[in-house]
């Protein structure tokens, strides 16, 4: 309870996130180095002056004043410079490329498997969303259209096989395939079927349809400033009558930096303003967001076998995502006020622990999977800047002049300083100077 208490506060639970997520990455480190016969000199969670310090046999292991990262210190090896050796066996640059490569890709690995292992958990534990009934859309001229399913079917079964909800309707339509077959679908109270061909296509062209209930709602953005809350039933976008989450989303994509009218009900009560859609780049155009996610719908209890298998799709999937990102920030098709620093996680852990552990679990499993994700970019002083070194080591046969490096560091350095410097403008320009405007205007 006193825990559970603590973890309301938001610095307590920023503090304890970090916590978490950096003594995993730093164990992944810490292990690989002993089990290769590494000397490990100081195992830190925290930088800069120690609050409390203990050393065992050769390792000194300490928690540090500032949380916002932690390090590893290994025999042989400076994250910045270069550091006397002796060729000892025990000694970082004594080991093998290979070798020294697996105690820097240790630290994101485990990330990744922390991330894996908490999903699996709360899969397991708690299930999975899901809605009921089964409502489905096809997309204009896809192979669902061309076979006569239309907006708004209620699919009942799929050869056969009872179809109650989103999560038994994805299960059955996986069982398929690419084969094609039977759907039974309720349309105006009356009982059809419609027979889909196979398809060499990667599915049918299917969308599945969830009420148009705000869930999740991200500070800083138009949603937020207008004061959508949790639970708000939105019923009309740009004066049209919205009947799902689809045909919401379609109509703000439709009106990005834009302002639009949009109606919702709160508490039976109809409510109604204006909002201003961020444009976000999707292909070769713009389109509209407002910064929230879908309600949670029904509790489906799903086998261990399936949360281990959704729980690898969901760390694979957010990776992807989060280059997919990178790769579009850096090619300007995102904007960089897409980032957020400390504050932003902060916010987001007081939220996520106030709102109990399965949300606050699944927020660290998320954010294990970004920094496991943002420490492999090729950046000098983060791992992904050590593994490009290593490599280049191997390739060559050599490693760089130890000039050269520590030249490379510091650009890294003087890298990730400006990163963090514009996070944290970033951060306070969305939570503070944006208030603190519209307070004035």
């Amino acid at each position: 309870i006193l825990m559970e208490t603590l973890l309301l506060s938001t610095p307590v639970a920023f503090v304890f996130t970090l916590g978490i997520l950096i003594f995993v990455h730093e164990l992944g480190h810490f292990l690989v180095a002993r089990w290769s016969g590494i000397r490990v000199e100081r195992f830190s969670i925290g930088f800069g002056p120690k609050i409390i310090a203990h050393t065992v046999g050769e390792t000194e292991y300490c928690l540090a004043w500032i949380p916002l990262g932690g390090y590893v210190k290994v025999a042989g090896m400076a994250d910045v410079g270069s550091e006397e050796t002796t060729g000892e066996p025990w000694e970082y640059p004594s080991k093998p490329v290979l070798v020294r490569m697996a105690v820097i890709g240790a630290g994101p690995f485990m990330n990744f498997l922390f991330a894996f292992l908490a999903l699996v958990f709360l899969f397991d534990s708690y299930g999975i969303n899901a809605y009921r009934p089964a409502l489905i859309s096809p997309q204009p001229e896809s192979v669902a259209d061309y076979s006569g399913i239309e907006y708004g079917d209620e699919v009942i079964r799929i050869n056969d096989q009872l179809v109650s909800d989103t999560h038994s309707f994805s299960k059955a339509i996986k069982d398929i395939g690419n084969s094609g077959g039977r759907f039974d679908i309720m349309r105006n109270g009356y009982e059809l079927t419609v027979t889909l061909p196979p398809s060499a296509e990667v599915g049918y062209g299917l969308e599945m349809l969830i009420p148009a209930t705000v869930g999740e709602v991200l500070s800083g953005k138009p949603a937020a400033s207008l004061g959508l809350k949790q639970g708000d039933q939105i019923v009309s976008v740009a004066k049209n009558t919205i009947d799902s989450w689809l045909t919401m989303s379609n109509e703000i994509r439709r009106h990005p930096n834009r302002e639009i009218p949009i109606e919702w009900f709160r508490d039976g009560i109809k409510m109604s303003g204006s909002i201003v859609p961020y444009g976000v780049a999707s292909g070769d155009s713009l389109v509209g967001q407002i910064g929230i996610g879908p309600t949670e719908g029904i509790r489906v209890n799903i086998g261990t076998g399936e949360s281990i298998a959704l729980a690898g799709k969901s760390v694979y999937d957010s990776s992807l995502m989060i280059v997919k990102f990178i790769g579009q920030l850096f090619q300007g098709q995102r904007s960089t006020n897409e980032l957020g620093g400390p504050l932003r996680i902060a916010e987001m852990a007081g939220k996520s622990a106030q709102s109990g552990l399965e949300m606050f679990l699944g927020f660290l499993a998320m954010l294990s999977v970004n920094l496991a994700v943002i420490n492999l970019v090729p950046i000098p002083v983060l791992d992904g800047g050590h593994l490009f070194f290593l490599l280049l080591e191997g390739i060559m046969g050599r490693p760089l002049s130890a000039r050269a490096r520590e030249w490379i560091q510091y650009v890294g350095l003087a890298i990730m300083f400006s990163l963090m410097f514009f996070v944290i403008f970033n951060d306070l320009n969305q939570m503070v100077f944006h208030h603190i405007s519209n307070f004035f205007d």
